[in-house]
């Protein structure tokens, strides 16, 4: 059904209004005095009082159809602004890894490079197209969740098994940075830790999470792990990195919003991988949430569902699946 529109609202209003004083002011005033002379110094009153009452109700009215204008306004005036920090990080992005690329392609046409140089080079280009290939990923994952084209693929998985893969992925870049990554699996009896989930989320979640808590820790650590919650399993990312204020842990699950601004321009991402996490995480049925203090690292909390995969299996049996 279509909203009814404020102009056509607020013009019935004062039709109905004005009818209806019309019709009932004169009535009520004789049926109240008699006299004459009376009656119309009352008229008088009762014309100013119509003046008075519809210029209330039109200043209410117009007073909350224009605050809703400004939210709006504000609203759209900040996602532009949020829009084009966003397009501008990811030029950078972009930019960077393929200036890497050419330039160290160029480099390779040198006929007396050495092999270790040549070795070196090489392996900037492939880093570099990696960062991008990172990047154009996140991107159409992104295309694909607003467009609901996002589907969830249960699958067994052994998530001590992930946990560890995670972990090594990504040991070698915690290392270059004087960091250590430690995981701490909340189940030890490796039947219990399979479970039915999505695995390619469940990775995307864990290795964005591992990534943004790498990339924001100078020195200390990063811990990856889980406990049993319930029905669920309460997975958690801490670090000892720069923290996050208060007023913007809500925000940085938004899209466009990155931790610190400032602080990203010295450091790969364009600020997507904490969207695509919340996302992801509710696709497979949980949430995620935050707790942070500049200066004191960050937690990233998120659950999933706890489906052990000999209990579903045991239920596909008995329905003859």
């Amino acid at each position: 059904m279509a909203k009814f529109r404020f102009e056509y609202g607020i013009t019935l209003f004062y039709l109905l209004l004005g009818g209806a004083w019309i019709l009932f002011s004169d009535r009520i005033l004789m049926s109240l005095v008699d006299d004459p002379e009376r009656l119309t110094e009352l008229q008088t009153f009762k014309g100013w009082f119509y003046v008075v009452i519809t210029a209330l109700f039109f200043y209410i009215f117009l007073r909350r159809h224009l605050q809703k204008l400004r939210r709006a306004e504000a609203r759209a005036l900040e996602s532009d602004r949020l829009k084009s920090g966003f397009l501008a990080n990811v030029s950078h992005e972009i930019r960077t890894p393929m200036n890497g690329v050419m330039g160290f392609a160029e480099l390779l046409k040198d006929p007396e490079l050495t092999h270790e140089e040549r070795l070196e080079y090489i392996a900037v280009i492939e880093e570099s197209g990696e960062r991008m290939l990172g990047l154009l990923h996140n991107l159409v994952n992104i295309s694909k969740i607003d467009a609901g084209q996002m589907k969830v693929t249960l699958t067994q998985v052994d998530v001590n098994e992930l946990l560890e893969n995670v972990r090594l992925l990504y040991s070698l870049k915690a290392e270059q940075k004087g960091i250590r990554i430690d995981i701490k699996p909340g189940i030890t009896v490796n039947e219990e830790a399979i479970i039915w989930t999505d695995r390619e989320k469940l990775t995307s979640v864990l290795t964005n999470l591992l990534i943004n808590g790498i990339t924001y820790t100078d020195e200390g650590y990063v811990e990856m792990g889980y406990v049993t919650s319930g029905n669920n399993l309460l997975f958690y990312v801490k670090d000892t990195g720069v923290g996050i204020e208060l007023s913007k842990q809500e925000e940085i699950f938004e899209r466009f919003v990155q931790i610190n601004m400032t602080y990203t321009k010295t450091h790969d991402g364009a600020g997507l991988g904490l969207s695509i996490v919340r996302s992801y995480v509710e696709l497979l049925g949980g949430k995620v949430w935050v707790k942070s203090a500049p200066g004191d690292g960050s937690s990233f909390y998120f659950t999933i569902p706890y489906k052990r995969s000999n209990a579903l299996s045991s239920k596909k049996s008995q329905s003859g699946i």
